[in-house]
């Protein structure tokens, strides 16, 4: 093999080692901390949804009143 190949070789195996090294500096989240955060978006979630729902249902009221439909 020419020098070329070579080194690209070295820099492919130099990628994967430093993969390697990042890999093993995750911490990855415990099962506590994924179940909490979860309870919390979806309970966020459902509230901004009946936010969002009764705000409509307020806006439909008042069109309704000033176009005179309802």
């Amino acid at each position: 093999m020419d020098r070329e190949k070579l080194a690209v070789i070295f820099k492919i195996q130099q990628f994967f080692q430093d993969v390697k090294a990042e890999w093993n500096k995750i911490t990855w989240t415990g099962r506590k901390e994924i179940v909490s955060g979860t309870i919390a978006v979806v309970i966020l979630s459902v509230a901004i949804a009946v936010f969002l729902a009764a705000i409509d249902s307020g806006l439909s009221w008042v069109v309704r009143i000033v176009l005179g439909v309802g």
